[in-house]
């Protein structure tokens, strides 16, 4: 969200932001996550904004409903953090901590960490990942620009790898170019013009994806904003309409990839701002509902780093996996 949220937290050992965490509690999975899939497994996870688990429905998210509730994990005992906003929640699925200008949605010239992140993690053993930010003006754009009466609506704060110093370098200055990784990594899906994803859409036909991808649409297609509709929530379904076939069809989109599906945080009050949804499908979920345990964002990180043998970051130690693989 773009509000600042009030922080009471007292910052603990590390940067990290003391009971930032929430409630660890989860039920006993014995098969929540495999330990490794197979090298050609790619993950696809695509992050939402401001929506709660009960606003996703029929009326308002008729493909998630109709066509992917059906064969996905739909986890409804999934959480984000309050004690935070949208940048927090982004950096903390990324690398299992997030600080207080996180908190506050600060942009990447004042506010970044040299912290270890799942995205190096993966370049260390040799994998590969690409975040794509719908609407971005070019790789690694650190400014906000863009209008919700064009539908391109770009929010630096919303691509969290712009956040880590290893990735993007030190220069946050639009005059000095970020380091050659954020540059073939950190990428646009198209054009600033509204709902470009055409970049995105070729690396998909041609197979050039990582084992990790992570999809951010602009604030239009996310949920963030109306842009001239009264149902946000159903402009993200609307992309995930458009955009997850792509990737299913993608020919590096083998039999153990999955598609992973979640938003920053819920919807403002009084629904729960804490209570977003997490949807997965692929031929290796476990299909259903998961309504009972405690999940959230450390969770997430922390089936990515299981799925990929990565050691936990962070808070991710402290959790148990997201119960969404047979």
């Amino acid at each position: 969200m773009r509000r600042i949220a009030v922080v009471a937290a007292v910052l603990g050992a590390g940067g990290v932001i003391a009971g930032c965490g929430g409630s660890t509690t989860t039920s006993d999975h014995s098969k929540a996550t495999p330990s490794s899939r197979a090298a050609s497994a790619k993950t696809f996870l695509i992050i939402g904004e401001n929506t709660s688990a009960s606003q996703i429905t029929a009326a308002h998210a008729p493909y998630l409903v109709d066509t992917l509730k059906p064969r996905a994990a739909w986890l409804t005992s999934y959480h984000s953090f309050t004690n935070s906003s949208s940048l927090g929640n982004y950096i903390a699925m990324t690398s299992g901590q997030f600080t207080r200008c996180e908190a506050n949605n600060d942009l990447p010239t004042t506010c970044h960490q040299s912290i270890g992140n799942v995205f190096q993690q993966l370049q260390s053993t040799g994998r590969t990942w690409f975040e794509f930010n719908e609407s971005a003006a070019n790789a690694c754009d650190i400014v906000d620009h863009g209008a919700a009466w064009s539908k391109n609506i770009y929010s630096a704060h919303h691509n969290p790898a712009l956040y880590y110093t290893g990735l993007h370098g030190n220069g946050y200055d639009e005059a000095i170019a970020p380091n050659a990784t954020c540059r073939e990594h950190n990428l646009a899906t198209g054009t600033t013009g509204p709902d470009d994803t055409s970049a995105m859409d070729a690396a998909l036909a041609a197979g050039k994806v990582g084992d990790l991808n992570v999809i951010v649409p602009n604030d239009c297609e996310n949920g963030h904003d109306p842009c001239g509709t009264k149902d946000p929530v159903r402009q993200f379904d609307d992309f995930l309409r458009r955009e997850v076939p792509k990737i299913q069809a993608s020919p590096a989109y083998g039999t153990d990839s999955s598609i992973l599906i979640t938003w920053d945080e819920g919807a403002d009050k009084p629904l729960d701002p804490g209570n977003p949804l997490l949807v997965a499908v692929g031929s290796k979920v476990r299909p259903g509902v998961v309504s009972t345990g405690s999940y959230n964002h450390y969770s997430l990180l922390r089936t990515l780093e299981d799925s990929f043998s990565l050691p936990h970051l962070a808070h991710a130690t402290t959790v148990k996996p997201l119960p969404i693989y047979r």
